[in-house]
């Protein structure tokens, strides 16, 4: 990709800032997390007490941000929300600074706490019922058992939705660049194709290829395992029910040569990790959360902190391709977190960068 000047793009209730409000602007930061509402940090040269009482910058205000490259004068958005406060920092003879924050739509789901109980439905059924309910629209995968009963007890909408998330492994937030509302609440996709090409050293600059700026990795069998059993009770049959995965239920090796549980097979051979403290009520579901504990345990195996030239649409639950970096780490990168900075340039410093957290669970 070639070296294009980095540009951005911030509007307030529709309208983009002015000159003026741009020439103040030092750093956005856009933080995207894979289970949790993304956020975004707009920092001002406040010197001259230009935004003491800025009412165009106060809480509610919606906020939209793009970046991009001056080559074609195309810019991606990466976050829409709304302003939920500021912090203003002034120190004796040095610089007076605003940093005004906000975040996405899914922070609405934290307002006010609720007790109910949803009867004979599915995971993916709640989860789409109450994002009609917030005005957002859920791009769901079925979750195929049915729960005889499921309880939010005393709970934000938003805590017991990432929950169940959490509980399912499945993607949870907002993909910014599909629109504001657009929910996503799906299982991982460890086998798509790559959304990106990181390259470390001499990538193509003709080609869309990404420079990678740092990368920092650690590989561990510590928490991998090549089975899961999970065990319930059925209290209305009195009756145990058990389910299990080995390394033929996991999601793939991402296009390494073993995936992680069969690395765990050949060197210590077949390792069992069993599951009593989660509450599970059918067959189908005990099968469905031993195969998503295996592979949530396999994506621990090869983690890694990488940064690389700036690139507005990568998302967390995508795929990133790295190369040139060593036999044994080159391959697909599943994000769990990515995080845009720019900085204005001053003086030979400024710029913009990609901070990934991703995870591979083969080799």
């Amino acid at each position: 990709m070639s070296n294009w000047v980095p540009q951005f793009a911030i509007f307030i209730n529709g309208a983009e800032l002015g000159v003026d409000e741009q020439q103040d602007l030092q750093k956005i930061v856009v933080d995207l997390h894979r289970q949790a509402p993304a956020s975004v940090e707009m920092q001002f040269d406040n010197q001259q007490g230009t935004y003491d009482g800025h009412d165009k910058l106060s809480p509610g205000a919606a906020v939209k941000i793009q970046l991009g490259y001056t080559k074609d004068s195309s810019k991606t958005t990466v976050f829409e929300g709304e302003v939920i406060g500021s912090q203003m920092r002034i120190a004796d003879n040095g610089p007076r600074i605003l940093t005004v924050r906000a975040f996405d739509y899914l922070h609405r789901l934290t307002r006010g706490r609720k007790t109910k109980t949803f009867t004979d439905v599915k995971f993916s059924d709640v989860v789409q019922s109450i994002s009609a309910e917030r005005g957002l629209t859920a791009n769901c995968d079925d979750t195929q058992f049915l729960r005889e009963y499921i309880i939010q007890h005393n709970q934000t909408d938003l805590d017991f939705l990432r929950g169940i998330a959490s509980w399912m492994d499945f993607d949870f937030h907002i993909r910014h660049i599909e629109g504001p509302q657009a929910l996503r609440f799906k299982r991982p996709e460890l086998s798509g194709a790559p959304t990106a090409k990181i390259v470390y050293e001499k990538p193509n600059v003709e080609s869309e290829e990404l420079f990678l700026r740092k990368f920092n990795a650690h590989q561990s069998l510590a928490r991998v395992v090549s089975e899961v059993v999970v065990r319930g009770w059925d209290p209305s049959s009195k009756r145990e029910f058990i389910g299990r995965a080995s390394a033929s239920s996991s999601y793939g090796s991402m296009g390494g040569e073993t995936s992680a549980p069969d690395e765990v097979s050949q060197k210590w051979g077949e390792t069992e990790r069993q599951l009593v403290d989660y509450k599970v009520f059918s067959q189908e579901e005990a099968d469905a959360i031993a195969q998503t504990k295996l592979n949530e345990y396999a994506r621990t195996f090869l983690q890694a902190d990488v940064e690389i030239q700036g690139y507005p649409k990568l998302q967390p639950g995508e795929i990133v391709d790295l190369s040139r970096v060593g036999k044994r780490f080159d391959g697909h990168y599943f994000l769990e977190r990515v995080t845009h900075t720019f900085k204005a340039p001053v003086g030979n410093k400024g710029g913009y960068s990609t901070r990934l957290l991703a995870a591979r669970c083969g080799w």
